[in-house]
C-alpha cells in the first residue's frame, strides 16, 4: 500500500503510523459500515496506543473514516470519532479494548437505528462469502489439476451466495494467445434444469462438484462451441471488461458482443478478465437468466479476489507442470529421460504379463556422432540428435514409448506388438534415418519369451545392439530373427512397402 502525502499532522505521528499494520477486521469494520465519520488523534509523540495509529493510518488512505486532524499532546491519548452530531471519545482504555469492543461502541454511540440494521445487513451478507472465500481459496490453492480448478472457479461463482448468479462461463486464450475459446462453464441450460438445480445451493463444494459431474453439461457443450471476438464497437463488454481492472456488471436488453449475445443472458449479467501479472489469460461471464435474484453490486470484490486467486493458482500449478516435465524428459530433444522411461517400462511389462501381451524393446545408436561433432561442431551433433527424435516420434504410434537415454542412445517400447511388427518397425526406422543421411545401428528384445525375466529385457537388447555394432553398423539385430538386417535407404528396396 503507498503511502498517502500528510499535511498538518506531526511528523512523529505520520512515522509511528507507517510503522504499524492495519488488521483486516479494522479495514472490514470501516468498509461494512459504509458510514462516513471523522477522526480526531491527539497521542504522545512516543508510545501511541496501537489501535490509535491504527485508525490514524487507515484515515489517511482514505475510506469511510475521515482524517480531521491530529496532533501529540499529554501522556494520555485521545481519540474521537464524530458523526453528525454525535461524537465517541476513546481514552487509554477504550484503545486497549479491541477491534469488537470498538464496533460495538460505535453502534451504542454513533449510529442510529437504520444505520445499525444496515451494518448488520452488510456483515450477516458478507460473512458466509468470507467463509466460502476461504474454502474456495484453499481448494483452488490445494487441486493438482487445471481442469478441477476451472470448476471450482465457476462453482465459487455460482455458490448461493446471494451473488445472483446461476451459470458462469470461462473463455480461455488458445496456445497462440489470440483468440477467446470456450473452456468450462457451470449452470443450467434451461428453466426446467435450473428448478432441478435449485437443491444444490445448500450442498458443499464436493457434494455439488459430484452431482453435476453426473448430469449432462448441456450448457458446457454449448459454451465450447463458441469463440469469442472483441468487436471495434466501444460499448463491447468484452472489451471494456479486457480494458478494466476488475470485474464489470452491465444492464441491457442484448449484449453488443456477438458471443455474449449467444449466450442469451438476462438484462443484468457480470464480465470480468482473468489476469496475471496485469496481463489477460481469460474472461469469465456470469448471469442469472432462470431466476430472480438480482445481481448484488458489491459482488463485485469477491468475484475480483476469487479470480485473483485463481490466477495465481493457474500459475503455480503451470510452474509444478514444468518442473515436472523437465524432470521426465530430455531438455534437447523432448523425449522422455532414462528414468521416465525405465519406470514406464516396468508398468508396460507388468501390464503385458497381466494380459498375455507382448512388450519389444528396441534400442537405437547414431553411428559416427563423435565425426559429426569433430568435422561440424556440437551444435550439428545437436540438431541431429533432435531430428532422429523427431523421427522416432513420428514413426511410431502414439503409445509406443520413445526416449533418449544418454549421448547418442535411444530407446523405443513397442507396445502391444508381435516379433514379425518389431521387424517392420526396426526396418522402417533405420531406412528413413538414411533417407535423411543418418545412420543407425539397433538392438531389439521382446517380452515375455521363454518366461525371461522383467530385468532380462534391457541386457537382452543392449547385446543385440552391440552385436549390430561389431557387424559394420547400419543394421539392426532382433532376438529370434534368423540373421542381422541392413538398413537400405528408401528407394533402394521395399523395405517400406
Amino acid at each position: 500500500m503507498s503511502e498517502p502525502e500528510v499535511s498538518g499532522i506531526p511528523e512523529a505521528l505520520v512515522a509511528a503510523a507507517r510503522a504499524v499494520d492495519v488488521p483486516h477486521d479494522l479495514r472490514t469494520l470501516f468498509e461494512r459500515l459504509a458510514v462516513p465519520l471523522a477522526l480526531e488523534v491527539e497521542a504522545p509523540a512516543e508510545g501511541a496506543p496501537t489501535l490509535a495509529l491504527q485508525l490514524l493510518r487507515l484515515a489517511s488512505h482514505g475510506s469511510s473514516l475521515r482524517l480531521a486532524g491530529a496532533r501529540t499532546g499529554a501522556a494520555s491519548p485521545k481519540v474521537r470519532l464524530v458523526h453528525g452530531s454525535k461524537d465517541l471519545v476513546l481514552g487509554t482504555a477504550e484503545l486497549t479494548e479491541g477491534i469488537p469492543a470498538l464496533a460495538r461502541r460505535i453502534a451504542q454511540t454513533l449510529l442510529d437505528i437504520g444505520e445499525v440494521a444496515g451494518a448488520i445487513e452488510r456483515f450477516a451478507r458478507e460473512s458466509p462469502r468470507q467463509d466460502a472465500l476461504r474454502q474456495l481459496t484453499r481448494a483452488m490453492l490445494e487441486t493438482g489439476s487445471i481442469d478441477r480448478l476451472r470448476t471450482i472457479l465457476l462453482f465459487g461463482l455460482t455458490s448461493g451466495l446471494a451473488l445472483g448468479f446461476s451459470r458462469a462461463a470461462l473463455f480461455v486464450y488458445d496456445e497462440d494467445g489470440r483468440a477467446l475459446v470456450g473452456e468450462s462453464a457451470i449452470g443450467p441450460a434451461d428453466a426446467a434444469e435450473a428448478a432441478r438445480a435449485e437443491g444444490l445451493a445448500a450442498l458443499g463444494l464436493e457434494q455439488r462438484m459430484a452431482a453435476v459431474a453426473a448430469s449432462e453439461p448441456r450448457f458446457e457443450n454449448f459454451v465450447r462451441t463458441i469463440a469469442v471476438d472483441v468487436t471495434t464497437d466501444t460499448r463491447d463488454e468484452i472489451g471494456q471488461a479486457l480494458a478494466a481492472s476488475g470485474p464489470l456488471l452491465f444492464s441491457r436488453d442484448r449484449p453488443v458482443n456477438p458471443a455474449l449475445a449467444a449466450l442469451e443472458p438476462p438484462r443484468d449479467f457480470l464480465v470480468a478478465a482473468i489476469r496475471l501479472r496485469d496481463k489477460p489469460i481469460g474472461i469469465v461471464v456470469a448471469d442469472d437468466p432462470y431466476g430472480r435474484a438480482p445481481i448484488d453490486p458489491d459482488c463485485r470484490e469477491f468475484v475480483g479476489f476469487l479470480l485473483d486467486t485463481a490466477a495465481l493458482a493457474s500459475e503455480n500449478l503451470r510452474l509444478v507442470e514444468s518442473v515436472e516435465t523437465l524432470a521426465r524428459h530430455d531438455a534437447l530433444t523432448g523425449l522422455f529421460n532414462r528414468r521416465e522411461f525405465e519406470s514406464r517400462m516396468a508398468d508396460e511389462q507388468s501390464r503385458a504379463q497381466r494380459l498375455g501381451s507382448q512388450c519389444a524393446l528396441l534400442l537405437f545408436d547414431v553411428d559416427h556422432l563423435q565425426q559429426v561433432n569433430e568435422s561440424r561442431g556440437h551444435k550439428a551433433g545437436d540438431e541431429l540428435l533432435q531430428s532422429v527424435g523427431v523421427l522416432l516420434r513420428s514413426t511410431l504410434r502414439s503409445h509406443d514409448i520413445v526416449a533418449r537415454l544418454a549421448g547418442d542412445a535411444f530407446a523405443v517400447l513397442v507396445t502391444d506388438t508381435n516379433h514379425e511388427q518389431v521387424l517392420a518397425i526396426a526396418r522402417r526406422v533405420g531406412a528413413l534415418a538414411l533417407g535423411m543421411g543418418v545412420s543407425l545401428s539397433a538392438g531389439g528384445s521382446l517380452w515375455p519369451r521363454d518366461n525371461h525375466e522383467q530385468s532380462v529385457l534391457f541386457s537382452e537388447a543392449e547385446a543385440a545392439l552391440i552385436e549390430a555394432k561389431r557387424g559394420g553398423r547400419g543394421r539392426a539385430v532382433i532376438d529370434g530373427a534368423d540373421a542381422p538386417m541392413v538398413f537400405a535407404a528408401p528407394g533402394d528396396d521395399d523395405s517400406l512397402a
